[in-house]
């Protein structure tokens, strides 16, 4: 389920990313996991946080029953922080405050098609 949109332009630092959680309400099988996603996650929160897709070429994503990611920690009403924060995959880290990606996300109430995860400068 999608939270509701947000208008306005992000804290270009991230101050409001944890407020905001758009981009981390997405479909199943969005955040893939490189091997250096691997290496940084280590077997306990690969087992924990991680399902590897059976289908060729066997991609392991970030666990997520088709509302939010696996590891969004929603325990605090109103707040969305990464329970893996300091070691989130790369396809998370891609996406800056004010990155189109993060202006759809806002926008939409989740994170949509947009394949644009770098802010242009």
């Amino acid at each position: 389920m999608p939270l509701t949109p947000i208008a306005g332009t992000p804290d270009p630092d991230g101050g409001d990313c944890v407020a905001c959680g758009r981009c981390c309400h997405h479909e199943p099988n969005t955040v893939h996991l490189l091997e250096s996603d691997d290496d940084r996650l280590g077997p306990d929160l690969l087992a924990e946080y991680t399902v590897l897709d059976k289908r060729p070429p066997g991609w392991r994503f970030i666990k997520n029953a088709g509302e939010r990611c696996g590891a969004l920690d929603v325990s605090a009403p109103g707040l969305y922080p990464c329970a893996i924060y300091e070691r989130r995959p790369e396809d998370c880290r891609i996406v800056e405050p004010g990155s189109p990606c993060c202006l759809e996300a806002r926008q939409l109430g989740h994170l949509g098609t947009s394949v644009e995860f770098r802010r242009i400068v």
